[in-house]
């Protein structure tokens, strides 16, 4: 037999009763004999269920219940009936409901922790029990001279007094309450709510002002963030404090007390979850200071993870609190999320690939990467995702796991910017105006602030199908694309202007066709006539030591001395 949702039908069985009763208040039916110890008693159910049977509306026989309190000698049977109602008032004001099915009906039990004949009602209320006296069980004296400790620290004095000298008609029942019960919900529910806007206005009136003086800006995101959690803690602890006084129904109470106190843990969460914010903004001022703005993104993925945290501890945290295994809970979560794992790999890989991004920074946001085809400047990186800006200014979101797995060419980490790029002079440029080309080149290079000084290579190169190729290879120190191409304008327009004073032509793709001679012309002569005894000559004299023999190349001169615009030297 349960008492829950007995109440829900009190208007049922207040019918039924008044059927059944006398009109002296009396049962029309035979009654067990209060001497009757033996049929009462008889084991920790049966004695369970004199307790509370004999109590109810419509069954009302308090001197039965009341040997329920004979393990006392000294009570009387005016005491036993008051000890056996405030009990059973506890355990209503307390919601704790008593299930008949599940307490043991043999005679002998034996608790197995203690190897005595006893048995607790409640594990949460402990010191009420039941204990075998010698062939019967009832509540033992431990647990009959706390009763009225247990009523004291259940009930207010104040609302007893005011109860007990309440006129007759606040007395009377409507929809399972009496009218006084109907007024003081109605008061209850105003204070808590009056309490917590009391909290609210000295926490923001006070507090707040007080923090604001104080040099740091911490404490003020603090307060803002813990006022109304707090406001609401002290709420809820007034209702959970306080609704046993309301004297409801068992499953009315129970249901209270219940979500008072869930209601309680997940205001501690709200809490908890408002100092991540707090957390949250002051990792943001750390890494504002450093270099990189990766670990700026971090933040928000950071705050985002400690909050789905603070949200599953937490509710792992209430249902172990109201008795439920979490354990089997997880287990049939992990049975579970191995079908969500195998739906979800994607995600999952996705999610991954975003760690791997935050641990091994291959980029920064910002920066200019190109991953396959794609090419842009990093915007953001999150759970999934990462978005790039491309140039024409479309955002792009490459999977995380793309990212992770693909070859990064992050261009916005070079230190230097290439200029690569083959200048192709005429074939009518001579040696002195090629090597006054090549060292005019070399002089932009120096003169440029934005170039590399230490390294370049600037050489008459190849010799091409239609021209004469001089190989440029510059690096440039800009922070960004658009310093680059602001620099390469630069050079490239310098050297426009240095080829026009030297005198030389940049060639392009043609054909040249010469007419060697025409019909009853004499041929041309093609090339100089030179004996044959000079051609030996001539060739020695580019040796080893020879008159024409210039390895180092032509030597230019200025202002009759020798000019030398290398690498590593710039010397007049």
């Amino acid at each position: 037999m349960k008492r829950t949702g007995f109440y829900s039908t009190l208007l049922i069985a207040l019918f039924i009763g008044l059927l059944s009763m006398s009109p002296d208040g009396a049962s029309a039916q035979a009654v067990p004999d209060a001497s009757d110890y033996e049929r009462l008693l008889n084991n920790p159910r049966r004695a369970t269920h004199t307790f509370l049977h004999w109590q109810m509306k419509g069954h009302r026989q308090p001197e039965l219940a009341a040997t329920t309190m004979i393990a006392d000698p000294a009570l009387d049977l005016d005491q036993r009936i008051e000890r056996a109602s405030q009990l059973l008032k506890v355990l209503d004001a307390r919601g704790l409901i008593i299930d008949l099915e599940s307490i043991p009906g043999d005679r002998d039990y034996t608790d197995t922790l203690s190897g005595m004949h006893t048995y607790i009602l409640f594990p949460s209320l402990p010191e009420v029990f039941l204990v075998k006296r010698d062939t019967v069980w009832v509540f033992s004296k431990a647990t009959v001279d706390m009763i009225p400790d247990l009523y004291r620290s259940t009930f207010s004095i104040f609302v007893d007094v005011v109860v007990d000298n309440l006129p007759e008609y606040m007395r009377n029942e409507f929809g399972g309450l009496s009218i006084w019960q109907y007024i003081a919900l109605f008061f209850w529910i105003l204070i808590g709510l009056v309490l917590r806007s009391i909290t609210i206005f000295l926490l923001d009136k006070y507090l707040l002002k007080f923090t604001q003086k104080t040099s740091t800006k911490w404490d003020n995101l603090v307060v803002k963030e813990a006022d109304k959690p707090i406001s609401f803690v002290i709420m809820i602890l007034f209702y959970l404090i306080t609704y046993t006084n309301l004297m409801l129904p068992v499953t009315a109470n129970y249901f209270l007390r219940t979500v008072f106190e869930v209601a309680l843990l997940g205001s501690l969460i709200w809490l908890l979850y408002g100092m991540i914010n707090v957390l949250s903004e002051y990792l943001a001022s750390v890494t504002a200071k450093t270099e990189s703005t990766l670990d700026e993104q971090l933040v928000p993925l950071l705050r985002k993870t400690l909050k789905i945290f603070i949200v599953v501890i937490g509710v792992l945290f209430i249902l172990q609190n109201k008795g439920i295994n979490v354990t089997s809970v997880l287990a049939g979560l992990g049975i579970g999320g191995l079908a969500v794992a195998l739906a979800a790999r994607d995600t999952l890989a996705n999610f991954f690939g975003s760690i791997t991004i935050f641990a091994d920074r291959p980029f920064r946001i910002g920066d200019w990467i190109k991953i396959g085809e794609m090419e842009g400047v990093v915007e953001e990186v999150g759970f999934r995702t990462t978005r790039v800006r491309t140039f024409y200014n479309s955002l792009v979101s490459v999977p995380n796991a793309r990212v992770a797995d693909s070859s990064i060419d992050n261009l916005g980490m070079r230190q230097f910017r290439r200029i690569l790029t083959r200048l192709n002079l005429t074939y009518s440029t001579t040696p002195e105006q090629m090597e006054a080309f090549v060292e005019g080149l070399k002089a932009i290079v120096q003169a440029n602030p934005y170039t590399r000084k230490d390294f370049f290579e600037i050489h008459f190169n190849d010799f091409g199908s239609h021209s004469l190729d001089v190989l440029f290879y510059v690096f440039l120190k800009v922070p960004s694309w658009s310093d680059e191409l602001q620099q390469r304008h630069n050079i490239f327009l310098e050297i426009l202007k240095m080829a026009k004073e030297v005198g030389v032509e940049f060639a392009y793709p043609t054909q040249t066709l010469h007419v060697d001679s025409f019909y009853g012309d004499k041929p041309r002569q093609i090339g100089k006539e030179i004996p044959v005894e000079k051609l030996g000559e001539t060739a020695a004299s580019f040796g080893p030591n020879g008159g024409k023999s210039t390895p180092g190349g032509v030597k230019l001169t200025y202002n009759g001395d020798e000019v030398d615009f290398g690498a590593k030297a710039f010397r007049r």
